[in-house]
């Protein structure tokens, strides 16, 4: 079953930014690509680096250690085309970001927003690292 859960509001992450999300045991890599925003898994295939430190060209994200660059739309690697990386669906709802994450059924009935309405869970902690510039001086944010 997915579930939408709020992560951030939306002016915490400005066009050009990131932020790593913790759900669980997971990390999931938020970015602000142009005004939209795509969540992919934080730790590239080839040698587990964060790709949440990594920056983006023409809407892929590049890993920051070894350059290994993943569709941030789809997840498929570029470098072989029958790996991918697991993506998250975003929304947007009255200002808020929210991940879609998948909830077993027998805790479906668990508020996945916290106790109160405006507090996220406490498995949802959260850094925000800046993307580093483009290789290209004519990419832009």
């Amino acid at each position: 079953m997915l579930k939408f859960v709020k992560v951030m509001d939306e002016e915490e992450l400005p066009p050009g930014k990131s932020a790593i999300i913790s759900a669980g045991e997971d990390e999931i890599a938020l970015f602000n690509y142009k005004g939209k925003y795509f969540a992919i898994a934080n730790k590239c295939l080839h040698k587990g680096s964060p790709l949440g430190e990594g920056r983006i060209e023409e809407g892929v994200i590049i890993c920051p250690n070894h350059e290994w660059r993943y569709d941030l739309e789809t997840g498929y690697c570029r470098q072989n085309p029958f790996m991918k990386t697991k993506i998250y669906p975003v929304r947007l709802h009255k200002g808020k970001i929210r991940i879609g994450l998948e909830v077993l059924e027998k805790d479906a009935h668990l508020k996945a927003v916290g106790k109160g309405a405006h507090k996220p869970p406490e498995s949802l902690k959260f850094k925000i690292p800046t993307i580093q510039k483009p290789i290209n001086p004519d990419e832009t944010l």
